[in-house]
């Protein structure tokens, strides 16, 4: 079954957005339902970033009581920003962690009150409402001029957006060790660190001295066994985050940047553009 949609309006810049309805548990199927909108600054809602997928890979996601088939990697980019969004019954009660409230708008500094309170049965009594932008699913992907209309205005829409989230796909064995590594790097990297002119005002700061780095110099530590550093579970799941197919793609990666407070999702941990961007800069200057 297919969506039926109503032609956009182009004369009050009309935008659709799923509104996703919470879950019990990570795999439940999503429920949600279409509604346009006129796109205007205070319109809140969340982009979502993201290859296509395997094409023969698919599930059911059900829009407005309609079923409509995906593929499971966009499925699993709505079950998984649903899931972070949204407390579900099966998780405790979390705080926004403290380095994505860095910069971060006030509607994002509060999304966790989207999750709403859980009666005793189990029965979500008034949740929020979580809002997001698919193209897959928002976009007529049978209607060729709304879809090159879509196509031009994405900068706008990610810039509309509170917050545009990259999906980067499942956890690998050591992502996790990856993205603390990327946050005790920017726990002590100068703000500056990268910029330009910043190699010829603080040099001290780059090979071969690496100042900033002093305190954090145990990560290119060989391992217990002599092992080089670039063998230990930590820089192995640095390589593996910044070689992900989301990353090879030039179009996409400059697509989000245009975003106000762009994130990637990986799993069920978000991370910041600022720390990927971080991770990046000192793979290359450390030569990883």
């Amino acid at each position: 079954m297919s969506i039926t949609y109503r032609r956009l309006n182009p004369l009050t810049r009309e935008i659709r957005l799923l509104e996703i309805q919470p879950a019990h548990n990570l795999e439940d199927p999503i429920k949600s339902r279409l509604i346009t909108f006129r796109h205007h600054e205070d319109l809140e809602y969340i982009a979502i970033s993201s290859l296509y997928g395997e094409a023969s890979d698919t599930e059911t996601v059900y829009v407005s009581r309609r079923a409509v088939t995906i593929t499971t990697h966009l499925a699993q980019a709505l079950k998984h920003v649903r899931a972070f969004f949204y407390q579900t019954t099966a998780q405790k009660q979390r705080p926004l962690p403290e380095r994505l409230l860095t910069g971060a708008p006030r509607w994002v500094k509060h999304l966790f009150d989207l999750s709403g309170s859980y009666t005793r049965d189990g029965e979500l009594d008034h949740p929020g409402v979580l809002r997001v932008w698919l193209d897959i699913l928002c976009v007529n992907q049978n209607d060729d001029w709304e879809k090159s209309k879509q196509h031009v205005e994405m900068k706008y829409i990610y810039d509309y957006a509170d917050l545009v989230v990259g999906w980067l796909g499942e956890k690998a064995e050591h992502t996790d060790a990856a993205i603390a590594v990327m946050a005790e790097i920017d726990d002590v990297m100068p703000r500056s660190w990268g910029e330009p002119g910043d190699r010829e005002k603080n040099p001290e700061d780059y090979s071969p001295t690496h100042r900033w780095a002093e305190s954090i110099m145990h990560m290119w530590a060989p391992g217990p066994n002599g092992q080089l550093a670039s063998t230990m579970p930590h820089w192995i799941g640095c390589c593996e985050f910044m070689t992900r197919q989301y990353f090879q793609r030039r179009w996409i990666i400059e697509e989000i940047a245009t975003a106000k407070f762009p994130a990637f999702l990986v799993g069920d941990s978000l991370v910041p553009w600022k720390h990927a961007l971080t991770l990046y800069r000192v793979m290359d200057e450390f030569s990883i």
